[in-house]
């Protein structure tokens, strides 16, 4: 990933680039994690909550096969409309179906085989003074068991839901979420050095109950750089190490 330079600050992957001056959430770490640890195996047809600039949706295109299909919400129609521009530059544009809605409002006739969302997450936090930054990180305007039924409604049987969460967050969500019989199935503990605390959590839900995969990641060494396990899982997108 490269930060080019100019007013936007654009970042450039190696099959793709991404504009996101206009969305409230910028590219961060936590939909980098995301994008390039979800299963895409055997995915047919992908929905990604609150797109934002459209980052995962096109990390997925990258990974998933060539007749996997995409559509990507987002409630914000600046965020929206920068998650389409993204797309249509992209070698996936045909692939990928932007769709200015919330999740509330939603209206499909397809069930997905996967469903992924870095979804707002504070719930007891104080709030920032910017709308569009609150509705991004808070979970007001998508409380989690409204997530929860949603993508029970539109998973495939067999399908799978992915999230990354912080830690207090993951905790709650995995109990709403089991009460609603969705089952957590792999929990990744991501610190961002050895010694730190856990940051986030990589979760994957299935419909039936499945003994929990649990395991780490960590993302950098002492000295800075980053470690084996984290460079082979960006290695697909970043342009330097």
């Amino acid at each position: 990933m490269h930060r080019k330079n100019g007013p936007d600050n654009a970042f450039f992957f190696k099959q793709f680039h991404i504009h996101h001056d206009r969305c409230a959430m910028k590219v961060g770490t936590d939909a980098v994690l995301l994008g390039a640890w979800a299963n895409v195996n055997g995915t047919q047809r992908i929905l990604d909550i609150g797109t934002g600039t459209g980052i995962i949706a096109l990390m997925l295109a990258q990974r998933s096969a060539k007749n996997t299909l995409i559509d990507a919400i987002e409630i914000d129609i600046d965020a929206y409309q920068q998650a389409f521009e993204n797309a249509n530059d992209s070698p996936w544009h045909h692939r990928i179906n932007a769709i200015h809605s919330s999740l509330q409002n939603f209206i499909t006739p397809f069930k997905y085989d996967l469903i992924i969302t870095n979804p707002p997450y504070f719930i007891n936090s104080q709030k920032p003074p910017d709308q569009k930054r609150k509705q991004s990180r808070h979970a007001d305007e998508l409380p989690y068991p409204v997530l929860i039924s949603a993508c029970k409604n539109l998973l495939h049987r067999e399908g799978r839901l992915c999230l990354i969460l912080p830690r207090e967050e993951a905790s709650i969500f995995i109990s709403m979420a089991a009460e609603a019989n969705l089952y957590c199935s792999k929990k990744i503990a991501v610190k961002f050095k050895q010694l730190k605390p856990v940051e986030r959590l990589l979760l994957e839900f299935f419909n039936d109950f499945r003994k929990p995969i649990k395991d780490e990641l960590i993302l950098f060494d002492e000295e800075g750089s980053r470690t084996q396990a984290y460079q082979r899982l960006v290695s697909p997108f970043y342009l330097t190490y």
